[in-house]
């Protein structure tokens, strides 16, 4: 077993649409040149497993003209393949770590949740796997593994798939993490589908239907800005701006409402959910209500919650403004009552609801929620090491006997090495570190708490001994 490459959020394809700005090019054949050279670094320091923890491809802001009427499926291959096509760079990289010996996990994020179509796995096993077998030999590319979710499952030059977490028994636990963040999570996330299209997240909706028309504004800025932040942004630009960005902004909160009478999850997605489920706990060695206690962690999606939408778009605070109006219009026809003081009234009536409203809204800080529910993650999981991404925020964190890592996100160079140690094989250090200029920098590093955690689950049952030899090999890797 290998040492551990874990990376995320590197969104290739975001700058595949007709209105993206220059930078965003820029940033994508930065990528091509990047990327490789990280791979070869890699390649040259070790052995590894790579972890690709989530959001690799952007399949929400690659737009293919012409395209669009295709089948859901089908359209998500063909902007597979423009992905790749757009960084063959990229792709080498990746079948020279596959040919060096290395396996590759991509762990389903709600950037490329279209990972969960079969026809989107095998395309992308076909590009990558497919280039190393000899010409002639026959090769089934349908091959789509996604059953196995523990790290001592992986072969050497193989790659794989994992629908939610990746896990070693009373190791690590590993999820890129967006379960936790409501606008980006959907119900029965195993098969979110409704027929044959996959259930949309109220951010994705967002991206695609305001920000992906928006060249202006920064690919962040969905998770950064707030109603004050876009408002200031839109006057900037004229009278003629504003109207055109109040318009998507309507357009966009309609259909941000239609999730919740239309976008959830029909029988048939639910059922399969709840099937491969049962598989994966069977799988990881886990009861299924150990997953049902991680999935009760997580907040209901936005998507199912009418309160939770209307306060995502505001409407609240629309709401807010023209019910007290319409009450006193009202009061001023049929009671006589001076409309002069009705508007003051009703004004007033707003400026409290608004202030309460304002009050009760928990500002949006993904990296923040994470972090809060690592440690229950890890003790539900028996984990003493819990890693994952979606938050674009580099951070290692002990909690308790849990040590958590998020790898923030690639294009800034943030990625995790774990290390094991020698002879027991058991993860025994995790370091943040970031890429740049070819080389890498460590920004931090934590040794995994085995003692402590041993000692609190009962000696550590299942969890194997070092030899202590091994304890010194652990010590000297943690030490690294």
């Amino acid at each position: 077993m290998h040492d551990l490459l874990l990376i995320s959020d590197l969104h290739l394809g975001s700058h595949l649409k007709p209105r993206m700005r220059g930078e965003f090019v820029h940033l994508a054949s930065k990528i091509e040149d990047t990327f490789p050279r990280f791979i070869d670094h890699y390649l040259r320091e070790g052995d590894w497993q790579l972890i690709i923890n989530g959001d690799f491809i952007d399949f929400w802001n690659i737009e293919l003209p012409g395209q669009e009427d295709l089948p859901p499926e089908a359209l998500a291959v063909a902007r597979l393949h423009a992905v790749f096509d757009a960084h063959p760079r990229v792709e080498d990289a990746l079948v020279r770590f596959l040919l060096d010996g290395g396996s590759i996990v991509f762990v389903t994020g709600n950037h490329d949740a279209e990972l969960l179509y079969a026809g989107v796995r095998e395309a992308l096993v076909e590009r990558l796997e497919g280039r190393l077998r000899p010409d002639g030999e026959d090769w089934d590319a349908s091959i789509t593994r996604t059953g196995h979710v523990r790290l001592d499952e992986l072969p050497a030059g193989r790659i794989r798939f994992v629908r939610w977490f990746l896990r070693e028994e009373g190791g690590a636990w590993i999820e890129h993490g967006h379960t936790f963040d409501p606008s980006c999570a959907t119900p029965a996330r195993m098969s979110p589908t409704r027929g044959d299209r996959l259930v949309q997240t109220v951010a994705e909706v967002a991206t695609r239907n305001f920000s992906n028309l928006m060249p202006e504004i920064d690919y962040d800025a969905p998770d950064k800005f707030t109603a004050k932040d876009y408002m200031r942004w839109a006057l900037a630009r004229g009278w003629r701006f504003v109207l055109r960005v109040m318009l998507l902004y309507l357009r966009t909160a309609g259909k941000v409402l239609a999730l919740w009478a239309s976008g959830r999850v029909d029988k048939a997605g639910q059922a399969e959910h709840n099937e491969r489920l049962s598989r994966v706990a069977a799988n990881a060695g886990l009861q299924m209500s150990t997953l049902a206690a991680l999935q009760a962690m997580a907040p209901p999606p936005s998507a199912t919650k009418m309160s939770g939408l209307l306060s995502l778009t505001f409407i609240d605070h629309l709401l807010a403004l023209a019910v007290p109006m319409g009450i006193a219009f009202v009061i001023a026809r049929r009671t006589g009552v001076p409309w002069a003081l009705c508007l003051l009234a009703a004004l007033a009536t707003t400026v409290v609801v608004i202030w309460r409203l304002q009050r009760g809204r928990k500002r949006r800080d993904v990296a923040r929620d994470m972090l809060e529910v690592a440690a229950g993650v890890g003790g539900v999981t028996d984990s003493p090491l819990v890693l994952m991404g979606h938050s674009h925020h580099g951070e290692l964190k002990q909690m308790g006997n849990v040590v958590y890592a998020n790898s923030g996100s690639w294009l800034d160079g943030s990625h995790l090495v774990v290390r094991r140690a020698a002879d027991s094989r058991r993860l025994v250090s995790v370091e943040l570190r970031h890429w740049r200029n070819g080389g890498t920098t460590r920004i931090s590093q934590m040794a995994v708490p085995w003692e402590a955690w041993s000692a609190e689950h009962e000696g550590g049952a299942g969890i194997p001994e070092p030899t202590p030899a091994a304890r010194s090999d652990e010590a000297a890797a943690a030490a690294q």
